[in-house]
């Protein structure tokens, strides 16, 4: 069996270097694109790019379902089990794409009116059409990738998108400098997705050569009701997630207009570079935990958890410290002072990273012990007065009253709700030191990042060079944060257990570079 924490070191690596070219080429490209086209396009895009992550709510949870029961079968080596499962996976994924075909172009007649827009983007049906065939391609090869990520090789996934991802942003890049057309650099997308499906899915075949067979036998009854069960509890959470993480760009181009929307496309660009990251890291280790979870005892499975958990906690209140800080010095230098927003419009979308991501480590052990059943109906709870609170507070406040939206409804359910059933169907212990920890870690990430701040802009004050001046503000930002962190948390059990981790994976990673 492939060591757990060689293969999480070795997911994460590639996944974050794939994360950083790719966020490298997303800015470039970015650029390309601001100059390329009219403001009101990069708006349509964010805005589009919303409404087909509101598309994919017919997946319905069927895959994180199927997945949670791969990793029985692949730890046992049952292939007749895995090819049952595939084959139920394949179907299943082929009348899903079909679904969100059929779903998108429902919705192509009233996309006028969703998006606001008039007569700066042309051809609106056609261009929404183009996201909705590439949303529906992509589930048609897609499911053999997940058994690779399953079985604790997602890093040969990472090469295949990132390549893919990298080939996709030069051909647009291209496209828009030479022909300067928005449809162009949507078909690159399309095909994009295609091909990077179908190179993953002869992948697959070559890595489980099992999967062409034609004998394939039923899965069993007592798998069957598994799946639908937590399929089912799954797509309550899938509702709730896509409804409070994808609707916002809806509601700030119906109350306050498209070119906000671009505007605030730039923010969450980065935004989202880092929840990929974070998603990168931590789906990275799923497959790990599912596995320690069905082997070994509960006591050891919290030791791990307590560890992912503050070593989350260090990495998401050091990027939102660096975000707080530098956001706006680096939207200036990257596409110019008219994309920059207010303080406080910054300081609420660094407080929705916040908020987001701290749950990560949570909903990783969800996902991989497979409790999905006893919250199913939080989400929906939550993107209710999501929706309820963002529409009343943006026709009061603007873009910042969506965001307050989400952070408000998400701490009135999921931040609570989420790890009193983690630790009580799946770790079997009480809750109350989890919210302890939770509330004097964000108490202690707002204390750090305002002292930083507030030397970062001291010791900057006077520099004219822009650039240098932004430079000089990271370096401080990177050093002064984990100087204030290492003082806060150097002495508890928590960081003794990070730091072990960190040691014990800098020498597997020399003994593996020795050996190669």
């Amino acid at each position: 069996m492939r060591n757990r924490t060689a293969s999480s070191v070795q997911n994460i690596l590639y996944s974050v270097i794939g994360q950083t070219v790719g966020l490298l080429l997303s800015f470039i490209l970015r650029i390309i694109f601001v100059r390329m086209l009219n403001s009101s396009y990069l708006g349509v895009d964010s805005l589009f790019t919303s409404l087909v992550t509101v598309l994919s709510l017919a997946e319905l949870g069927v895959g994180s379902a199927i997945n949670f029961s791969l990793y029985k079968p692949l730890s046992d080596k049952n292939t007749e089990k895995i090819k049952s499962l595939m084959g139920l996976y394949r179907r299943a994924y082929i009348f899903i794409g079909c679904v969100v075909f059929i779903i998108g172009l429902c919705m192509i007649p009233f996309i006028q009116k969703i998006s606001n827009v008039h007569s700066q983007v042309p051809n609106l049906r056609f261009l929404f059409f183009l996201f909705v065939v590439n949303s529906s391609i992509s589930y048609f090869y897609s499911y053999k990738k997940s058994l690779i990520i399953a079985d604790q090789y997602r890093y040969i996934t990472v090469i295949y998108t990132y390549v893919s991802f990298a080939l996709m942003c030069i051909a647009q890049g291209i496209a828009l400098i030479i022909f300067k057309q928005y449809v162009l650099y949507l078909i690159i997308m399309i095909l994009s997705t295609l091909f990077q499906n179908i190179l993953i899915s002869k992948k697959a075949d070559k890595m489980y050569p099992y999967l062409k067979d034609k004998n394939i036998k039923p899965v069993d009854k007592g798998t069957q009701h598994l799946i639908v069960r937590n399929a089912y509890a799954m797509s309550l959470h899938k509702i709730g997630g896509v409804i409070v993480n994808s609707t916002d760009s809806v509601i700030i181009s119906a109350f306050v207009g498209i070119k906000q929307v671009g505007k605030y496309s730039n923010y969450l660009l980065v935004t989202n570079a880092l929840n990929l990251v974070f998603s990168q890291i931590f789906t990275a280790i799923i497959a790990s935990v599912g596995n320690l979870g069905a082997e070994l005892d509960k006591k050891h499975v919290r030791e791990v958890f307590n560890t992912v958990f503050f070593a989350g906690y260090w990495l998401v209140s050091f990027c939102s410290c660096c975000l707080f800080v530098l956001f706006n010095p680096f939207i200036k230098i990257w596409i110019g002072s008219s994309y920059v927003f207010s303080t406080w419009i910054v300081t609420v979308i660094v407080l929705n990273f916040y908020i987001y991501q701290i749950r990560r480590p949570v909903l990783t052990f969800r996902d991989a012990l497979g409790i999905y059943w006893f919250d199913r109906y939080i989400p929906v709870i939550e993107s209710i007065l999501n929706l309820t609170i963002s529409i009343i507070l943006t026709r009061k406040i603007g873009i910042s009253g969506a965001l307050l939206g989400t952070i408000i409804s998400s701490l009135l359910t999921n931040v609570w709700i989420e790890p009193l059933m983690l630790y009580r169907h799946g770790l079997k212990t009480n809750t109350l030191q989890y919210y302890l920890k939770f509330i004097i870690y964000m108490a202690i990430a707002a204390i750090n990042i305002l002292i930083v701040d507030f030397f970062v802009q001291y010791l900057v004050r006077g520099i004219n060079n822009t650039a240098l001046a932004f430079i000089l503000m990271m370096i401080l930002t990177i050093i002064l944060f984990n100087l204030f962190f290492v003082f806060f948390f150097l002495k508890t059990k928590d960081f003794r257990a990070v730091k072990t981790l960190l040691i014990g994976i800098l020498n597997s990673l020399k003994e593996k570079v020795r050996g190669e």
